[in-house]
C-alpha cells in the first residue's frame, strides 16, 4: 500500500499502536538508537489536508518508506511515524522534504525524535492515539528517572510527599449494583485513585511534573506504596470497606504491595480489586499474565482499568487472566454490546462494571448489556437518593 492511501484516511488500527510500544520499549531496553520522523496529520493546516497536498507528502517521504532499514506505523489517530536505525540519512531527507512540501502554519506537524532519550514523547504520543490519558508509570516505566531534575528538586518532593496527607488528593467512587427492576442501588466497593495534577501541586509547587516524567514516575510510585502502607493500618482495617485500587504493575510487584496484602485478613483479600491502566498493559503486554496467579492465589482480583470497548480484541480479558472488565461508557458505543464484551458477561455477569456514568442513557445500555454493576457521576447521585 502506498502512502497516498495511508495519508488518504485509511488507518491500520490499534496493532501498528502496540507494535511500535513495544519497538520503543526493545530500544530502551537495549539502549538502541533510533532516528523517528512523527507526522501528526491533525496539527496539519486546514488548507495542507487536501488530496493534492496530500499527494505531495507522499512524494516527499517516498524515500524514507522505501528504505529497508525503517519502519512505518499507522496510528489510530491517522498520525505516521517511521523509525529507522542509526544513520538514517533517508529519515533526514524525508523530514526536510516534508518541510519543504508544508506551509508555515503546519511545519510543526512534523516532529523529529531519537530514542531512547525521548521513548516517553513518542508513547505519550502512541496512547493518546489510542484514546488514552498518558499515565507517568505506563509512558516511561523503563526509561532513566529524573535526568532532567537536580537532586535537591527530587529530595525535595520526596520529603514533602512522606508527609503529605493522601486523602485531600484522593477520589474515591462507589461501584454499585443497580437493579434493572427496581432501580435499587447496592454499593460493592470503594474505586479509590490519586488526582495526579493535585498530589503535583501539594509536594511541588510551580512545577510542571508532566514535563518531567521521571519525576512524575517516582512519586506516582511513592505515593501508591503510602496509600497501601495506609490502608493496611489497624485504623483503616476498623472503616474496612471493600475497595478497588488502580496500581502500576511496578506497585504491584513491589514489596510494598506484599506488605499490604499480608497485613489484609484472608477473607478481606477477596474484597480487593487491583486494576491496571491499558496504556501499561500495551506497552506490557506480559505485565497481567505474570501478576495474576500471584494475585489469585492471595484471592485479590485483576480488573482492566478503564478501558474502551475497541480496545478489547487487543487486550482480551480473559487471555490475559483479567477477573473483570472497567469500561468506558461513551457515547459511541454500539447500540450492541460487542460479542466480547457478551462472552465476559454471559461468564460472569458481576465481570464488567461500566465506568463514567454521567448520563440515564448509560445505565439504559448498561442493562440492555447485562451490566449490573456501573460507576460514575450519576450513579454518586443515585446512591444518594438526589
Amino acid at each position: 500500500m502506498n502512502l497516498f492511501a495511508r495519508l488518504a484516511g485509511r488507518r491500520a488500527g490499534t496493532s501498528d499502536a502496540v507494535e511500535l510500544s513495544a519497538l520503543v520499549r526493545e530500544s530502551v531496553a537495549a539502549d538502541a538508537a533510533r532516528e523517528v520522523l512523527h507526522l501528526r496529520l491533525g496539527e496539519l493546516a486546514p488548507a495542507m489536508r487536501r488530496p493534492h497536498h496530500r499527494r505531495l507528502l507522499r512524494d516527499a517521504l517516498e524515500a524514507s518508506l522505501a528504505a529497508a532499514r525503517t519502519r512505518i506505523f499507522d496510528l489510530p489517530n491517522g498520525d505516521l511515524v517511521a523509525v529507522s536505525r542509526v544513520p538514517a540519512p533517508d529519515l533526514q531527507e524525508a523530514h526536510a522534504a516534508l518541510l519543504r512540501s508544508l506551509d508555515a502554519a503546519s511545519g510543526s506537524a512534523v516532529r523529529r525524535l531519537r530514542l531512547p532519550e525521548e521513548a516517553a514523547r513518542l508513547l505519550s504520543a502512541t496512547a493518546e492515539s489510542l484514546g488514552l490519558e498518558p499515565v507517568a508509570s505506563a509512558a516511561t516505566a523503563a526509561l532513566p528517572a529524573c535526568q532532567a531534575l537536580g537532586s535537591a528538586d527530587l529530595a525535595a518532593a520526596e520529603r514533602a510527599l512522606a508527609s503529605a496527607d493522601l486523602e485531600p488528593v484522593t477520589l474515591a467512587q462507589q461501584v454499585c449494583r443497580l437493579d434493572p427492576e427496581s432501580g435499587a442501588v447496592e454499593t460493592a466497593w470503594e474505586d479509590r485513585r490519586i488526582a495526579w495534577p493535585a498530589l503535583a501541586a501539594a509536594v511541588l509547587p510551580g512545577r510542571d511534573l508532566a514535563a518531567t516524567p521521571g519525576l512524575l514516575r517516582r512519586l506516582a510510585r511513592l505515593a501508591e506504596a503510602r496509600m497501601l502502607a495506609e490502608l493496611a493500618r489497624p485504623a483503616a482495617q476498623l472503616g474496612w470497606r471493600p475497595i478497588g485500587l488502580p496500581l502500576a504493575p511496578a506497585t504491584v510487584e513491589s514489596p510494598a504491595f506484599a506488605r499490604f496484602a499480608e497485613a489484609l485478613p484472608t477473607g478481606r483479600r477477596a474484597e480487593v480489586v487491583v486494576a491496571l491502566r491499558p496504556a501499561e498493559l500495551l506497552a506490557d503486554p506480559a505485565a497481567a499474565l505474570r501478576m495474576a496467579p500471584a494475585l489469585r492465589a492471595r484471592g485479590i482480583r485483576l480488573a482492566l482499568d478503564d478501558a474502551a470497548a475497541g480496545l478489547l480484541p487487543l487486550l482480551p480479558p480473559e487471555r490475559l487472566g483479567l477477573d473483570l472488565l472497567r469500561l468506558r461508557w461513551d457515547t459511541g458505543l454500539p447500540a450492541a454490546a460487542p460479542p466480547a464484551l457478551l462472552r465476559l458477561l454471559e461468564a460472569d455477569p458481576d465481570s464488567v462494571v461500566l465506568t463514567g456514568v454521567d448520563r440515564p442513557a448509560a445505565i439504559a445500555w448498561g442493562w440492555e448489556a447485562g451490566i449490573r454493576l456501573f460507576q460514575g457521576p450519576l450513579v454518586e447521585k443515585r446512591r444518594r437518593g438526589l
